[in-house]
């Protein structure tokens, strides 16, 4: 936590040297620099990685809410996760998760980014995968490893599509030659661009590859979800804005592709929330939800001629990422008090736990008025993708209430071995904390409205729109209020089991679809591989058993050799080797 206070005050003193400049902070370091030929272009002659540091008004806001997230949720995870296996190999994950998100934001070589972006990538994996003692934890941490490496290795194959065409990586020597490099085409940037929002879009969890967090929502430690959720919303939403000159060099049928993408997902994610009686799942696809938002907005924005409204939708992010955190935060501590997942299970938090009740009901507040500023600065309520936009945020601010309505009012019944009468509010030192995330929040929240927070944040001036659109977009989120109101004060029982039967309904088609899956793709290829073998493997088992002979006597022999000298003359091999095949020795 020191460092974290340290980081921020850091930060808080960086921002200040920028505050009345426009210019960003920008240093460069050489760092790699290899010739791999001799004739040809001269950027393809070498293989270079610069260390570009580049610090800007969105970097400084967006490591200032990252470290506000990760001390909110260190401060809660020193009480509440006092009982969690192995403190000193969390923390130091945490550092290392902190260290590769500030390298990341202010990485302006595209090699550099993937380096900082793959640290933080295993640091979030190995603290969603912390209960490594508990099976069902590390069945359910596959997910947050397999899925987030595929989007991860999409957005590598996009940095290494661009590079093989340009041979350049700073982007600010990238985006200048997008269109006059010879061999350019516009296919060859949709490439680029579908693989890059796909990387992207795996780390800001759009629907659907939501699982990764879903999945570890409750088998995960609080803190480490809380934390992995705000803070890879941020980075990889102004990753998103970062590349979007690559993706609109490409052509405008791209961007309308992925506006409405983000479209689907925002009104996916939240509908999804609505169906199952997990609180912290529903808070996690709430704020999946919101971050497509966010990416729509930005997107659509870089449509205009001067991408006026797209930090609008970094806005957006910034302010929902801090209730995000406090959501789950106090959602996990009424559901450790209660001893129950299931919001059908619980009740009566008001009264019982009225401070942590108190800190959920706010963090869904902020959490579904976090868009209203980027739909009022970037989207008309008229337009096709308004709508889209304006029904996800309808859904998730029904979504939030629900969880708030089902954990803090009504009765609390008994279950088996379960005593409503024990059940009392969390350790007071850990009480502040989610307050202090929701503090934050509102902050941007209340900023991301104001027409001068993203003007300084882009230093561009944009017109601000009139009161009556931002009545507009409340009015929406109104709705959604008063809708889910005065459907549990109806029948609380009765929309809980609603819900119940539709996860149920949802379990049962996920698990059709992956037997079906095995049925009719894995098992004939399977029986395929078997059958090639039964004809052709036997044939060469003698050359096999042959080869294997042969081989295992040269291990036997090498092992008698010393290792390092054995070492020294196969480097020294492999070296010359690789410059005598390199291009323009030979010929």
């Amino acid at each position: 936590m020191i460092g974290v206070v340290t980081s921020m005050l850091a930060t808080l003193l960086v921002g200040w040297g920028l505050a009345r400049k426009t210019a960003p902070f920008l240093a460069t370091y050489q760092y790699i620099n290899l010739p791999v030929a001799f004739s040809g272009p001269s950027r393809f002659q070498g293989f270079g990685i610069d260390i570009v540091l580049r610090v800007d008004h969105i970097t400084v806001a967006a490591l200032f809410a990252i470290e506000l997230c990760i001390l909110g949720a260190l401060g809660w995870h020193q009480v509440m996760g006092r009982s969690e296996p192995g403190p000193a190999r969390f923390h130091a994950l945490v550092s290392v998760l902190m260290f590769g998100s500030a390298g990341a934001l202010v990485s302006w070589d595209l090699a550099e980014l993937l380096t900082f972006w793959g640290l933080a990538a295993g640091a979030t994996y190995l603290l969603l995968a912390h209960r490594w003692g508990q099976e069902e934890a590390a069945i359910r941490a596959r997910v947050a490893l397999a899925l987030p490496f595929a989007t991860d290795l999409s957005l590598l194959c996009g940095v290494a599509w661009l590079y093989a065409r340009y041979g350049v990586q700073n982007l600010s020597t990238l985006v200048p030659i997008l269109h006059t490099n010879p061999g350019w085409t516009v296919r060859s940037l949709v490439v680029a661009s579908i693989l890059l929002f796909v990387g992207v879009a795996g780390r800001l969890a759009l629907w659907p590859l939501q699982s990764w967090l879903t999945r570890t929502s409750v088998t995960a430690p609080p803190a480490a979800s809380a934390m992995a959720q705000a803070v890879w919303s941020i980075l990889a939403i102004v990753v998103l804005y970062r590349v979007m000159p690559i993706i609109v060099a490409s052509n405008s049928q791209t961007l309308k592709g992925l506006v409405y993408a983000c479209a689907a997902a925002a009104v996916a994610a939240p509908l999804l929330s609505l169906v199952g009686n997990e609180p912290r799942r529903v808070i996690t696809l709430l704020g999946c939800g919101v971050a497509a938002v966010g990416a729509a907005i930005v997107i659509r924005g870089f449509q205009t001629p001067n991408a006026t409204f797209a930090i609008a939708g970094i806005a957006c992010v910034l302010a929902a990422a801090p209730a995000r955190a406090a959501a789950l935060l106090a959602a996990s501590a009424i559901a450790s008090a209660m001893r129950t997942d299931d919001m059908a299970e619980m009740g009566d938090a008001w009264a019982r736990m009225r401070t942590s009740a108190s800190a959920l009901l706010l963090a869904g507040v902020v959490l579904a008025l976090s868009p209203l500023g980027a739909l009022a600065f970037g989207v008309s309520s008229r337009a096709g993708v308004g709508l889209a936009l304006g029904e996800g945020v309808l859904l998730v601010s029904i979504g939030a209430l629900r969880v708030y309505l089902a954990t803090a009012t009504g009765p609390l019944r008994r279950r088996r071995a379960f005593e409503p009468d024990r059940v009392r509010e969390a350790a007071r030192a850990s009480l502040g904390w989610p307050f202090l995330l929701v503090v934050g929040g509102g902050a941007l929240l209340v900023a991301s409205q104001i027409r001068g927070w993203l003007d300084f944040l882009d230093g561009n001036k944009h017109p601000g729109p009139t009161a009556g659109v931002f009545v507009i977009w409340l009015a929406v989120a109104l709705i959604g209020f008063a809708v889910v109101t005065v459907a549990y004060i109806r029948d609380k029982d009765g929309a809980l089991r609603a819900s119940e039967l539709g996860g149920v309904w949802l379990r049962r088609l996920s698990y059709a679809g992956s037997r079906n899956f095995d049925r009719f793709i894995v098992a004939p290829v399977t029986l395929i591989a078997l059958r090639i073998g039964e004809r052709w493997l036997p044939a060469g088992d003698g050359r096999v058993v042959s080869a294997l002979d042969a081989t295992g006597r040269l291990v036997v022999a090498g092992a008698r050799l010393p290792v390092v000298p054995v070492a020294i003359v196969i480097a020294v091999i492999l070296t010359v080797v690789v410059g005598l095949v390199s291009p323009g020795v030979l010929r």
